[in-house]
């Protein structure tokens, strides 16, 4: 496989290989890294680097590697294979000395006679070879490279402008004579990029003519895209006042900026929880700080390798299978969030009592109680770091989607979370989680699930009080519970006055805030408040019960960035051993992504401990 895809596979799934004997990649340079990632999940598996161009028939040279740890960087391309020959020459035909870099020709089986109906670069690039029998030729193959001291050849690089792109090879000669048929250019340059590891991109640079001060990117992109085979569309176009050039009066390509792949500003935000997962996602792939639902994922700077990984980081994110083929045709959030669903199905199931983040999976689930405000949106951003394996589920308040009457009391919350749980997973062992309210309940829950014979594997509470949110105040104002129910938004209490702030404010400040609150209707933004009311009062009112086993408690920092101490407080209530870990965050911001990459990693290593551990105890 092409060395882009490989990268992209070890990245992902490393493991996808265990089985297979051999992998061969090749056709671009590879990366050292993805080579030992690959190595140590698949001890078993040979990785074989090879290089070669398509006038070689494929391959000319290799490098067999099995061990992690003895793979260089860079990846040498290897020794010549059985019946070919590789000679490193400089211009006068002589070979170079070890460590020099010169051009490689190749020579032996596998050269090809010519070009078909060009005789005139058959005989520029196919030359006789000196140093083969009579008769012989071989091909100036235009890269650089270098003897190494244990014998193996080195890419360095090319002697002329063609680069390679995720395994094509492209001459900017030729991007650049098209781009230069669009009308009121001056200047134009095309360079291949690397600002990040692995990812090489194309990237226009042009100049506008005298007095054309509104030059049309969007209108070249789509000139290029007509004339151009997709590879060899650049993924920017960056306007210049003019090209850098060097005191030679040559282009100074290192001194061309980088292009900014920037997302509309004004776009919209996303409006579900999966719309958020996949907005993330598709930032995240494209390096970029947002995105909006529709923003195309092509026009953004995403590529066939890059379709890929995003095709890969759904699949293990939402379990969802989707082709890349499919993203070519609907490449935006918007297109692709229902994935299957209708728009009123979607954002009814947004709000039903089980909130599905991640419905597939071979182990056992992940159920994370909401906090005082009744939605579990606030876990989506869990899924980039819970193991693939594991599906997840929000448990939400009744009452959002429809009309319901709320629990009178905490027995009643428990007894009907606990059916919800068990149409799900009938049998342990069940791993629950929980934020401030949430984590109160879900402590209930194991307890309740430990008195009626089942085993709970992980109980991960996030800085709640034994009173369900970190503080037993009942005396809270409205702003308070708008601050409860809306994850922490702090412009209620910005608001002036002391009075209720009335509804239509409240939407106002939700759709300045943005995100997937900005799109709650009226009757769900007031049953978020009733709902936040009955959750404290119901919390306050019951008494904490007894958990028999371990808990992973995560504390929100203190005024002074300090322990608060809240994790003792559950002592009394707790048999086991209370893992403690102190986060440099707020209670309300215990759910910012910022905050979630300081936690999930810690809570993702307890899942999958926890859940090795129910696997090993199964098969004794």
């Amino acid at each position: 496989m092409t060395a882009g895809l490989f990268r992209v596979m070890a990245e992902e799934d490393p493991g996808c290989f265990a089985g297979v004997r051999e992998v061969i990649t090749g056709g671009d340079v590879i990366s050292p890294t993805a080579v030992r990632r690959v190595l140590e999940h698949c001890p078993n598996t040979v990785v074989r680097c090879a290089y070669g161009p398509t006038e070689t028939t494929l391959f000319a040279t290799q490098a067999p590697w099995t061990a992690a740890d003895v793979v260089p960087a860079p990846i040498p391309v290897g020794r010549a294979l059985d019946g070919m020959r590789a000679y490193i020459l400089d211009d006068t035909l002589s070979q170079a000395p070890a460590g020099a870099t010169a051009e490689l020709y190749l020579a032996g089986a596998g050269l090809a006679r010519g070009y078909f109906g060009r005789a005139d670069l058959t005989a520029e690039r196919f030359v006789a070879d000196p140093f083969g029998p009579a008769g012989s030729r071989m091909y100036r193959t235009g890269d650089l490279a270098r003897w190494s001291g244990e014998g193996l050849l080195e890419f360095v690089g090319r002697v002329d402008d063609q680069v390679k792109i995720r395994g094509f090879r492209i001459e900017l000669g030729e991007i650049e004579a098209v781009l230069g048929r669009f009308p009121g250019l001056a200047q134009v340059a095309v360079i291949a990029r690397e600002d990040d590891p692995g990812d090489k991109r194309l990237v226009a640079y042009v100049v506008a003519e005298a007095g054309n001060d509104t030059l049309d990117t969007e209108a070249l992109h789509t000139h290029t895209v007509g004339l151009l085979p997709e590879y060899m569309v650049p993924s920017a176009f960056v306007v210049l006042d003019q090209l850098p050039l060097t005191a030679n009066g040559k282009l100074d390509r290192r001194a061309l900026p980088a292009p900014v792949y920037e997302a509309d500003l004004a776009g919209r935000g996303p409006r579900t929880p999966r719309e958020e997962i996949l907005c993330g996602l598709f930032a995240e792939v494209l390096g970029v700080p947002t995105v909006g639902i529709d923003d195309s994922f092509f026009e953004l700077g995403g590529h066939s390798l890059l379709a890929t990984r995003l095709v890969s980081r759904i699949r293990a994110i939402l379990g969802v299978k989707l082709s890349v083929h499919s993203l070519l045709k609907t490449p935006t959030v918007a297109a692709l969030s229902n994935l299957g669903q209708a728009d009123s199905e979607e954002q009814d199931s947004a709000l039903e009592p089980v909130l599905s983040l991640r419905p597939v999976g071979s182990r056992s689930p992940l159920f994370c109680v909401h906090p005082g405000g009744g939605m579990a949106w606030c876990y989506a951003g869990l899924l980039r770091y819970v193991p693939k394996e594991h599906p997840v589920y929000g448990l939400q308040a009744r009452g959002l989607a429809a009309d319901e009457p709320f629990p009178a009391d905490m027995d009643e919350l428990i007894e009907d979370y606990l059916g919800r749980i068990r149409a799900i997973q009938p049998s342990g062992p069940y791993s629950l989680l929980g934020w401030s309210f949430g984590g109160k309940v879900a402590h209930t829950l194991a307890a309740r699930l430990q008195q009626e014979g089942e085993q709970v594997s992980l109980l991960a509470v996030l800085d709640a009080g034994t009173g369900g949110h970190v503080s037993a105040d009942s005396t809270r104002t409205q702003r308070d519970l708008l601050e409860l129910a809306f994850d922490g938004i702090g412009a209620f209490h910005a608001e002036p006055g002391d009075d209720p702030i009335e509804m239509p404010r409240i939407l106002e400040i939700l759709a300045s805030h943005g995100g997937t609150l900005a799109s709650l209707e009226e009757r769900t933004v007031a049953a978020l408040i009733d709902i936040t009311e009955n959750n404290l009062k119901i919390s306050r009112a019951t008494a904490t019960e007894q958990f028999d086993g371990d808990v992973l408690f995560f504390e929100a920092a203190g005024r002074d960035g300090a322990s608060t101490g809240l994790a003792e407080v559950w002592e009394p209530y707790v048999s086991g051993h209370i893992e403690k870990h102190v986060t440099p965050f707020k209670h309300m911001q215990m759910m910012s992504a910022d905050a979630l990459a300081d936690i999930a990693p810690v809570l993702a290593r307890a899942l999958k401990k926890s859940s090795d551990e129910m696997k090993q105890a199964r098969s004794n």
